[in-house]
């Protein structure tokens, strides 16, 4: 056979092996309600999309669902090409209407492809008295408007609910996205410049018809939680939204073309905080909340340390919460320790809780009394300044343990390997070298042959990637925390050796709790210990790896605290995080595989 010959087989075997995995199926299973919040006698409505194949996919198999009467409202298929690549989806709709009031959840749908079993996520929704009459069960929700569509069949507009607020209250913008045609691609939409705001999500985007102008549409709502920053003028910049003309069917023949659309900016008025009545320990919190203390036991030895939780919750912008001035209680030493903020969304309002933990150490024995804790804030649906306060807290404090030390914060004592035994050098033998055959037949030669291919296609590969990773933020998240982990492993091991031990902890913290947020999609800072173990629980983790987490994070925690930071063995805490971290890794592929 000719070189030339060769050359040709080589490439088409490559090509032939790239093309049969760009075909390969990539099946994505989503399941997505109009609403989680139903009035009873009113209908919601179930959307279950399978994405990234070209085949034939089995009906969905819909979970029990008795506190429902379920009706088929049929469904739909589209294909679309987006820069070179194919792509199908299919929808199926259900409308459920619900038989009572209560809390429910949507179990996981399951759809079979090539003898596999693709599972959704559960979805809970609230059904709550209101309502009237039920709607006819195949009949999409519909709501009025008084939106002027000047007759178009592809418009977007944003409001906002109020446009004079306080600062740190709430202002809800909604992005709408109309259309009455079926689209070629999927469309990108580009949020507003929101400068001069905290800005929360809520919650997933909301897909219901709307009658404008005595036109049905199809409508795309995207809620966003603001909060003014400082007095003054605010502008809510024009949000965009980029489409391909022309409506759906085969992508090759569409002719169509780019359109993007672009909204009004928004002005907005924010209000400062009254100065009449302000409390003299006001710290800036606005919204409604509620202040509670604990502590983690209620009898300890003299000299031992015990934590105290400020738990502040409520509706409003937690994360900005301050933290509650707490004056020196008597009897005690008391360190700072650390702090973690929980956001919920429901009903379209942000709320949360924030907690602010100190270790103390009671210095005598006896009964000592821990004062509660006061806080202030301002209530804007009242405009008037309130006021939380706690109870205070009774510890029993035992004689101190012989040879206690005061002050001093007691941390485990672990074995720390000091060395390694020898591994010997292996010496390798004479090998005879055999004559070496011309570049041309060389297989490194015919295989370089195919390397223009292989950048094209990794090329396309890659534009893929980036975007899956635009469409997925939760997908990015997965994907990044391993290398994430890493970077701040070794991040506190560049503290370790500076002697920085506090902030060596630290980062081991971040590690772990970061490296659990993105691989089960919550939001792991935010989080308190117990809620940490009960999300690595429920993704199947054994007893042993959930201890060995919770023990590395407690210990992280206590070795930032003055007197146990000195007792930090440094090499030990490396090397369980990074056990901690394949034990992980491993859950997560099974998870994954599953």
């Amino acid at each position: 056979m000719t070189r030339t010959g060769r050359i040709a087989i080589a490439a088409a075997l490559i090509v032939a092996t790239l093309f049969a995995t760009a075909a390969a199926d990539d099946l994505r299973v989503t399941a997505r309600v109009d609403r989680t919040t139903v009035p009873l006698g009113q209908t919601v409505t179930l959307t279950v999309t399978a994405e990234g194949t070209m085949r034939q996919v089995s009906a969905p198999s819909l979970p029990p669902l008795q506190a429902f009467v379920v009706q088929s409202s049929g469904s739909s298929t589209n294909m679309s090409w987006v820069n070179g690549q194919m792509s199908a989806s299919k929808s199926w709709s259900y409308a459920l209407v619900p038989r009572e009031v209560g809390e429910f959840t949507i179990g996981s749908v399951e759809i079979e492809f090539d003898g596999d079993v693709y599972r959704t996520d559960p979805i809970e929704v609230a059904v709550v008295e209101g309502g009237g009459a039920t709607p006819p069960a195949a009949t999409p929700e519909r709501r009025s408007s008084g939106v002027d569509s000047e007759g178009r069949e592809v418009f977007i507009t944003t409001s906002v609910d109020r446009k004079r607020a306080f600062v740190d209250e709430q202002i809800t913008l909604s992005f709408k996205f109309y259309r009455r045609i079926n689209l070629i691609d999927r469309p990108r939409y580009s949020a507003p410049d929101l400068t001069g705001f905290w800005v929360e999500e809520l919650g997933d985007q909301e897909e219901y018809y709307e009658v404008v102008d005595g036109l049905q549409y199809r409508v795309t709502e995207i809620k966003t939680a603001l909060f003014g920053a400082k007095p003054g003028s605010a502008t809510i910049g024009p949000a965009t939204l980029s489409y391909q003309e022309g409506r759906s069917g085969f992508p090759f023949f569409s002719g169509g073309r780019p359109r993007t659309l672009t909204t009004r900016p928004i002005e907005v008025e924010i209000l400062p905080l009254p100065r009449e009545g302000r409390p003299a320990d006001f710290g800036g919190a606005v919204g409604s909340f509620n202040v509670s203390v604990r502590l983690d036991s209620d009898s300890i030895p003299a000299l031992s340390p015990v934590t105290l939780r400020i738990r502040i919750s409520g509706t409003g912008n937690v994360r900005t919460v301050p933290a509650p001035k707490i004056a020196d209680i008597p009897g005690f030493k008391t360190y700072e320790s650390g702090t973690s903020t929980e956001i919920t969304r429901k009903s379209n309002s942000i709320g949360g809780v924030k907690v602010y933990e100190h270790v103390i150490v009671p210095q005598a024995s006896g009964t000592l009394t821990v004062p509660g804790v006061s806080f202030s804030y301002f209530d804007p649906a009242r405009q008037e300044y309130e006021r939380a306060s706690s109870g205070d807290l009774t510890l029993s404090v035992t004689q101190a343990a012989p040879g206690a030390e005061p002050g001093m914060i007691p941390v485990p004592v672990a074995i720390s390997r000091v060395g390694r035994d020898i591994r010997y050098i292996h010496e390798r033998g004479d090998t005879l070298r055999p004559e070496r055959a011309p570049i041309h037949a060389r297989a490194w030669f015919l295989a370089l042959q195919a390397v223009p291919l292989v950048g094209l296609v990794g090329a396309l590969a890659v534009r893929r990637r980036r975007d899956r990773y635009a469409e997925d933020s939760g997908l990015v998240r997965y994907v990044k925390a391993p290398g994430a982990a890493r970077r701040e492993l070794r991040d506190a091991a560049a503290r370790l050796k500076s002697g920085d031990r506090a902030a060596a902890c630290s980062a081991v913290a971040r590690a772990v709790t970061d490296f659990i947020g993105g691989r089960w999609g919550v939001s792991a800072r935010g989080m308190t210990e117990p809620e940490l173990m009960r999300v690595l629980g429920s993704a199947g983790a054994d007893a042993e790896t959930v201890e060995r987490v919770r023990r590395l994070l407690s210990e992280c925690d206590l070795g930032r605290f003055a007197g146990g930071v000195d007792r930090v063995e440094g090499d030990r805490l490396l090397s369980e995080a990074e056990e901690c971290l394949k034990r992980l890794e491993r859950l997560s592929a099974r998870r994954r595989r599953r």
